[in-house]
């Protein structure tokens, strides 16, 4: 399996452009519906904590989808692979937008989340295109890129849904429309000596045997269950925040768009301008403990939250907890392995992670449909003070 394209040793050259225009416009129209969802759920009768299983309908598709998506495009191209998955997002957004049943929500929710999975083709893609050395550069730009759509589309996506919950999916439909146009008139395939047969396995969905393996190792399994601990405690509030604010701040999607895209700009100047100045100086495990405190602080003063503006202090914290802590564990986890293991043990963490993004919509809907709104910040702040102490606990060992 080759490249058609050339990987690039230095020049940046319009395929990547066009790739990392791709990727903006996803994220964008992903980041729009997303804080627009839950409302559209309550709107057609649903409780929070039913609305909590549909948001996690997409997560458990997602947990199939991308490595059996990933196979794919190495036997049929990034190409053909990439429309398909865009397609299945264009649909996915209609369904959204003419959704007047729950069924049409559930339906768009599982088309999206099957077939969807153009993050995984563009990655791939860009691999194919640049040359080792230019790689984690590159990677970095699409990060940049990926954080870039995620502070504007929850103020469009709240700005429209001010009109109607269907104006926001059907614009997202139109952005997803013109990522295909790109694709077919500006993207040449990157490969052109495909696989000749794929096989796909339960192992490739999720990693039973490396994970077995890696767990009989005790300082691997360490840092897995440390970052998985994190991974919960954060997705079990995040991907309930919107359900969380509506009852105890009473909070309309446009002001929910804000707050999602404050913690986005937060990120972004702290990533550029703390973060890194901050573990030179300190140094990782110090820093690691500081973003660990930052998630508690948070999560806390929400437990007191009730109104809007005070809601954006907490946040501060929220940005500067995940942008320290994600990628510690990652390089932790990676110095765990040999160069050899590392697409493996993470292989393994991103199936942990899925399961962490399956499981928490599910108890973040019943806690806030069944008990006190509070609650959910709380369990997300016991989880933080878990970590925290079994982090502390490990680096005395």
């Amino acid at each position: 399996m080759t490249s058609t394209l050339k990987p690039q040793k230095t020049k940046f050259n319009r395929h990547l452009i066009i790739i990392f225009i791709i990727m903006f416009t996803e994220v964008l129209g992903f980041s729009m519906v997303l804080p627009v969802i839950p409302f559209l759920g309550l709107s057609l009768g649903l409780n929070a904590f039913q609305v909590g299983l549909i948001m996690s309908v997409f997560s458990f598709s997602q947990l199939f989808a991308s490595p059996v998506t990933g196979k794919l495009s190495d036997r049929f191209g990034r190409k053909p692979i990439l429309l398909v998955s865009q397609t299945s997002t264009l649909i996915g957004f209609l369904l959204l937008g003419f959704a007047n049943s729950v069924w049409l929500l559930v339906a768009a929710r599982l088309v999206d989340g099957l077939i969807g999975s153009n993050m995984t083709v563009s990655q791939a893609y860009i691999s194919d295109v640049t040359s080792p050395q230019d790689r984690t550069k590159i990677y970095g730009y699409s990060s940049a890129v990926f954080g870039a759509g995620l502070i504007f589309g929850p103020v469009i996506g709240g700005t429209l849904s001010a009109i109607n919950y269907s104006i926001p999916m059907l614009f997202a439909a139109g952005i997803s429309l013109i990522s295909i146009i790109l694709v077919i008139l500006f993207l040449p395939e990157s490969l052109s000596l495909k696989k000749e047969k794929i096989k796909i396995k339960f192992n490739d969905i999720f990693p039973f045997d490396e994970a077995k393996r890696f767990f009989k190792d005790s300082n691997i399994q360490k840092v897995l269950l440390l970052f998985f601990i994190y991974s919960f405690g954060f997705m079990l509030f995040i991907s309930s925040f919107t359900l969380f604010a509506k009852k105890q701040v009473q909070i309309t999607p446009l002001e929910v768009g804000f707050l999602m895209s404050w913690i986005g700009i937060l990120r972004v100047i702290f990533q550029t301008l703390l973060i890194n100045p901050l573990q030179k100086k300190f140094g990782e495990d110090s820093a690691l403990s500081m973003g660990i405190i930052s998630m508690v602080v948070t999560m806390v003063i929400l437990v007191f939250t009730t109104n809007y503006i005070f809601a954006y202090i907490p946040l501060i914290f929220l940005a500067f907890g995940t942008g320290v802590c994600r990628p510690i564990f990652t390089s932790k986890l990676t110095k765990s392995v040999n160069k050899e293991e590392t697409g493996s043990v993470l292989g393994v963490n991103n199936a942990l992670s899925s399961i962490a993004q399956i499981i928490s919509p599910i108890l973040g809907g019943a806690l806030i449909q069944y008990l006190p709104s509070f609650f959910l910040p709380a369990l997300s702040a016991a989880f933080f003070i878990i970590l925290f102490i079994q982090w502390i606990k490990g680096s005395k060992t």
